[in-house]
This record gives structure tokens, C-alpha cells and sequence, in this order.
């Protein structure tokens, strides 16, 4: 007698249980997901990088920003330099954070987009694709825990299929 097919395991012309297409999703989706997102912010990265120009950076002001969350100060610097057609630009990054507390009047090298002023980022390699890098070794993590699922998957289909005999 055979059973029908249920929601997570159905049977094949064989009569030998496999998973669903919904046991694949609900098993491999997440990793997919954080592996693709890691390699899109990693190409988006690279790309910026390589179209990027260097520049140096003076401070003119720093924006105060408390963090209700932390507790923490985070501070946003305004850079002043000069952009790829040679005139005066400012700019800040794109987020606050508290390791940047910079005096007004420093000076630091920056990257900035020729394309667009509004743009900059610290000449920092390592924090350019830090994002995109744990956004990929939390998809290799899931990747590793969805392997043990989907074996636990096809014991259970192999289980199921000793037990009707």
C-alpha cells in the first residue's frame, strides 16, 4: 500500500521516499541567500575599488551622534578634497562610527567615486570587503548546519522507506 505524497517527502515512480522541493528550499534556501548576498556586496566592492580614486582628506568638521543602542558616541567626519575636475569637494562616509573621532584638520587618505562627490570611503581595503566577508562565513556556517539537515532529511526518507517493508 502506498502512502501519498506529504507535504516534505513524496514518492518517486520507484516508490522509494526522496524530499520535496519544499524540504530543499526550507534546507538550502537561507545559505543561497547569504552566499549570494555575500558575493554581490564583494563584486559591488571590487568594482568601487577598482573605479575609485585616491585623494587626501582634510578634515573640516566632525558630526555627534549618540547611540541609543550602545551608549556609544559615533562620530561622522566631513572630509574636504579635491575631486578628479580639480575643484574643492566635501564629503563624509557613509556611516557614523565611534573609531572615527578625528580633530578638525586632519588629514587621511580617502577613496572617492569620479562619478559622484557625494561618495567617499577611508583607504582601507580590509574594511571595503569585511562586510561582504561575513556576509559569506554566515552563508558557509548555514551551508555547513543545512549539509546535516538535508543528511537527516534523506535518513528519515530511507527510514520511512524500510519501514513500510
Amino acid at each position: 500500500m502506498t502512502q501519498p505524497n506529504g507535504f516534505f517527502f513524496r514518492k518517486t515512480v520507484g516508490n522509494t521516499t526522496v524530499p520535496t522541493w519544499r524540504t530543499k528550499v526550507l534546507v538550502w534556501g537561507m545559505p543561497i541567500v547569504f552566499i549570494l548576498a555575500g558575493i554581490v556586496l564583494l563584486a559591488s566592492s571590487f568594482m568601487w575599488m577598482n573605479s575609485a580614486q585616491e585623494a587626501t582628506g582634510t578634515v573640516v568638521r566632525v558630526t555627534q551622534y549618540d547611540d541609543s543602542f550602545s551608549g556609544d558616541t559615533l562620530y561622522l567626519p566631513v572630509f574636504s578634497y579635491i575631486w578628479s575636475d580639480g575643484t574643492l569637494a566635501e564629503s563624509s562616509l557613509a556611516a557614523p562610527s565611534p573609531a572615527l573621532k578625528y580633530e578638525i584638520g586632519d588629514m587621511h587618505t580617502i577613496l572617492f567615486n569620479s562619478e559622484r562627490k557625494e561618495e567617499i570611503r577611508i583607504s582601507d581595503t580590509l574594511s571595503q570587503y569585511l562586510i561582504g566577508l561575513i556576509i559569506l562565513a554566515i552563508g558557509a556556517m548555514f551551508s555547513l548546519v543545512s549539509l546535516f539537515l538535508w543528511f537527516g532529511a534523506k535518513t528519515i526518507a530511507r527510514k520511512r522507506d524500510l519501514k513500510k517493508d
